[in-house]
């Protein structure tokens, strides 16, 4: 039941990148530029991160969670970082190692060998213990 439930998201979040990419698509080129613009990023890297991004935000939020982070106060504290970290999880590669090793409760353990914000979030940690 667990593989049809990890097929079930892995499909929704396929579906969710190509509708997300199709509305981008729609837009008018200078409208496209100022919401790339405004989010710090070309808008090459607003389509990669459309058509790669799905899911990533509850994978990162849950990694956020492993590392023994407050999420929302790193929002409120720094914007500008979590937008940088988000925009690393939607392009990363590894997402279902990612979830494996989050199901499995060895997330933060074994982030360095996989993750692109892993330093960053060992960085929080110490800074969170100063």
């Amino acid at each position: 039941m667990r593989m049809l439930e990890a097929l079930v998201a892995r499909w929704r979040d396929h579906q969710a990148s190509v509708a997300a990419l199709r509305e981008l698509r729609e837009c008018d080129p200078e409208t496209l530029a100022h919401l790339a613009a405004e989010l710090g990023m070309s808008v090459a890297e607003l389509e990669r991160v459309a058509s790669h991004g799905a899911g990533a935000d509850r994978l990162m939020a849950r990694m956020i969670e492993a590392f023994g982070l407050d999420g929302e106060k790193l929002r409120q504290d720094d914007p500008a970082l979590m937008r940088d970290m988000s925009v690393s999880c939607s392009l990363c590669g590894t997402k279902g190692r990612c979830a494996r090793e989050l199901d499995a409760g060895t997330a933060a353990e074994h982030a360095e060998t996989f993750c692109p914000n892993a330093p960053t979030f060992v960085q929080l940690v110490a800074d969170a213990r100063h």
